[in-house]
């Protein structure tokens, strides 16, 4: 395994709060589960870009520990297709022994007898990912109020939408929309809702916990903007927003909306544990 193409997770994994439920998933359904392996799961971060659209963020795949996920890891690439807003960022200046001064580009972490790797994109489902996400943001019925969205057909397979948003005054209409999304790669649906079933709640609340600790994070950033505004302007938050307005909107990724330089790197942590727990 070449240790360099993927960001060691030693150093992130000690004191962070796993999304995990009081209890482990169940099967709830009383019907036996037919053979559909963990590769087949992904779990994406999706970003309505104002620039470029429905856009993959990050994808979390499972990969195999006889290959380390080599697999997965992409190499450096163009990063012309994608702006501020809908790119995965992480600080060079958080990986241990780096030897360049390039962005990392890939996170992967052994837990068990499996290999989980994110990405800015997936190298082996490109187009099956870029599918699922524009199906997601185009749904009428979605919201951004985190209530769970399902869709199916044997192009996108099945998908466990939860839909969020955060308030930016540099945005069109002045919020960002996002969706994390739970995918299993196969045309056999009756197995596909076996499985959703019986980790409903575990999905459910992991990505619940996810979505709560973005919102919070960025609830404090808009905090400390407005208390830092009033302290050196002495303007009040509307006036201050009504400035804002008038100046060029600038692109925000989720790291820079939350203030927190590890947030990918907690995504994928999240996103993997997911992933290992399911029930299958």
């Amino acid at each position: 395994m070449n240790k360099n193409k993927g960001l060691n997770n030693e150093y992130f994994l000690q004191n962070e709060q796993l999304p995990n439920e009081d209890t482990e998933p169940k099967n709830v359904t009383g019907i036996e589960l037919l053979p559909i392996n963990k590769f087949l799961f992904s779990i994406l971060l999706g970003h309505f870009c104002d620039k470029h659209g429905p856009t993959i963020v990050m994808v979390t795949q499972v990969g195999s520990i006889s290959t380390g996920g080599d697999e997965l890891l992409v190499p450096d690439f163009p990063t012309d297709s994608y702006c501020e807003s809908c790119s995965m960022h992480i600080s060079n200046n958080l990986v241990k022994d780096s030897s360049t001064k390039t962005d990392t580009k890939s996170m992967r972490s052994v837990i068990a007898d499996s290999v989980y790797v994110s990405t800015q994109y997936s190298l082996i489902r490109y187009q099956l990912m870029t599918q699922v996400i524009r199906k997601a943001f185009s749904e009428e019925t979605i919201s951004y109020d985190s209530s769970p969205l399902i869709f199916f057909d044997d192009i996108r397979g099945l998908n466990f939408v939860m839909g969020f948003k955060l308030y930016d005054d540099q945005a069109r209409g002045n919020e960002r929309r996002y969706s994390l999304i739970f995918n299993i790669n196969t045309k056999n649906s009756k197995a596909a809702m076996n499985i959703l079933a019986n980790n409903w709640d575990f999905i459910e609340g992991g990505f619940l916990k996810i979505i709560h600790y973005i919102q919070h994070k960025h609830e404090e950033d808009i905090k400390r903007q407005l208390e830092k505004e009033n302290e050196d302007g002495g303007f009040t938050p509307m006036v201050g927003t009504f400035l804002r307005a008038n100046k060029v909107k600038t692109s925000k990724n989720l790291s820079e909306l939350t203030k927190d330089e590890l947030i990918f790197i907690k995504l994928h942590k999240w996103n993997s544990y997911i992933l290992k727990s399911l029930l299958v």
